[in-house]
């Protein structure tokens, strides 16, 4: 749901900009338009098998979404290590503002990290969201691949880190070009991978991190997901081969704790 990036394997259909580690002022980013999932389900469905068989593919879904980018390049261990403000804005933004508080309780009960939502404040936002029902809107920063801004911008997320902490993300969605489950659907997918998943699943619809469907919920992956990556045993810019251990036991216990 989000725009390509010069680089991006084809079959990419998103941006991530922290995944570059660059400084904390966005550069100039090539977009394209793209299609939208075909559908927007309410939530992820649960892998196959009991819990107690999820952990190797938990493990291969947490390295897939937090241990590499989307061109599948390594990548430390990022995540936010304060509060969140989240702020709100654009001409729709008002329209959109109890589903991100909704998204942000959710993020919040799972991470343990405080994080308020502003409705179109005085100042920028840790997660600065820009909601607009202009269909021509393209961020200024953006530029189609084709050269030509005929096409329709649809959602984009813009992360900044600093060795492993992010710093802030900006998020633009045109919701002028969607259908509202398809923005509340965008609205999840940028807010939950801008908490530090910056990779990609591709055919895997356990979870938000597969582009092809849209949610409406975090599914039952995706929670255990969040909840390990915010687990302070894993720090932020620990390196991929020294965390994928601890990633394993954290979420062997996580997994034992949702049998009982």
């Amino acid at each position: 749901m989000r725009q390509h990036t010069a680089g991006a394997s084809p079959s990419s259909r998103s941006v991530l900009l922290a995944l570059l580690l660059l400084p904390l002022a966005p550069a100039p980013v090539l977009g394209s338009s793209v299609d939208l999932p075909a559908i927007v389900l309410q939530a992820p469905p649960d892998p196959d098998g009991h819990p107690s068989q999820w952990l190797n593919r938990a493990v291969g879904l947490f390295d897939q979404g937090a241990l590499a980018n989307e061109t599948r390049h390594a990548r430390p261990v990022t995540k936010w290590a304060g509060a969140i403000g989240i702020a709100v804005r654009g001409d729709a933004g008002s329209e959109w503002l109890a589903r991100v508080q909704q998204i942000a309780d959710d993020l919040a009960d799972l991470t343990g990290q405080q994080i308020t939502v502003e409705d179109n404040p005085l100042w920028a936002g840790d997660i600065d969201v820009y909601v607009t029902n202009r269909a021509s809107y393209w961020p200024f920063f953006v530029e189609p691949a084709s050269g030509v801004k005929d096409e329709p911008f649809t959602c984009i997320a813009l992360p900044s880190t600093v060795n492993g902490e992010i710093r802030g993300s900006k998020i633009h969605i045109n919701a002028g070009v969607m259908p509202p489950d398809g923005v509340s659907a965008c609205l999840l997918e940028e807010i939950f991978q801008s908490m530090g998943f910056f990779g990609e699943t591709p055919g895997h619809p356990e979870t938000v991190l597969d582009d092809d469907i849209g949610y409406r919920e975090l599914g039952s992956m995706d929670r255990l997901l969040l909840r390990t990556l915010y687990d302070p045993r894993l720090s932020a810019g620990m390196p991929r081969d020294r965390a994928l251990p601890l990633v394993r036991q954290i979420l062997r216990e996580n997994l034992s704790d949702q049998r009982r």
